[in-house]
């Protein structure tokens, strides 16, 4: 059975009803979801932001590069009860402290079950662990790739930029396009924000 999400107005409050996720995206309606970046430093200590690629048989987007994990809020939840993605996709599980809260996006785009309105509410959390070490859940997430902060600009600059991508426990050096990136995710906002967490500085709110 499909899971349940609440059903938001345009301002972001519960108006009392759930759907599944399903006809929520069918009909377009407003929900709430949870996203997470993941930043660190390598063993050179070169800044880093690590993103999933999307597993091939994903109904939305199969194959892009997305947020490091990410999930749908289910009726009830609360933001932070999102974590529960990076232990699934990741077999990761942090301290709720840890994390980094970046604000709510507000996103409405046009996807091949109907239209999706979705409030992300992102989050960053500075994570060195070696990307060969995370458990990946094949089912949603194929590869992690790991794309310096430096290269981050690049990409978002001129289009292509050099990363390392972990798949069945190799590291196969790389380089991907901005064209593979899920749209809107607002990686600049993201990319500055994990500059200044792994510098120790304080990032705030950027959405």
């Amino acid at each position: 059975m499909s899971e349940l999400v609440d059903v938001l107005d345009a301002r972001g409050h519960r108006t009392g009803y759930a759907v599944p996720k399903e006809e929520a995206h069918r009909r377009g309606l407003w929900h709430r979801c949870f996203h997470c970046w993941i930043c660190g430093e390598d063993a050179s200590g070169r800044p880093y932001l690590l993103l999933q690629r999307r597993a091939a048989g994903k109904d939305s987007w199969p194959g892009y590069l997305d947020v490091t994990a990410a999930g749908h809020l289910r009726s009830g939840e609360e933001p932070l009860d999102g974590l529960r993605e990076l232990e699934e996709e990741l077999g990761l599980r942090p301290e709720p402290s840890r994390l980094i809260s970046l604000g709510t996006r507000r996103i409405e785009q046009e996807i091949p079950q109907g239209c999706d309105r979705e409030l992300h509410e992102v989050f960053l959390l500075v994570d060195h662990t070696p990307p060969q070490r995370f458990r990946l859940q094949r089912e949603e997430v194929a590869s992690l790739v790991v794309l310096g902060l430096d290269e981050a600009k690049r990409l978002l600059r001129e289009g292509e930029a050099r990363a390392v991508e972990y798949a069945d426990g190799r590291a196969v050096g790389t380089r991907v396009r901005a064209a593979e990136l899920v749209p809107d995710k607002g990686l600049g906002e993201v990319v500055a924000a994990a500059r200044r967490a792994l510098c120790g500085e304080q990032v705030g709110r950027v959405f």
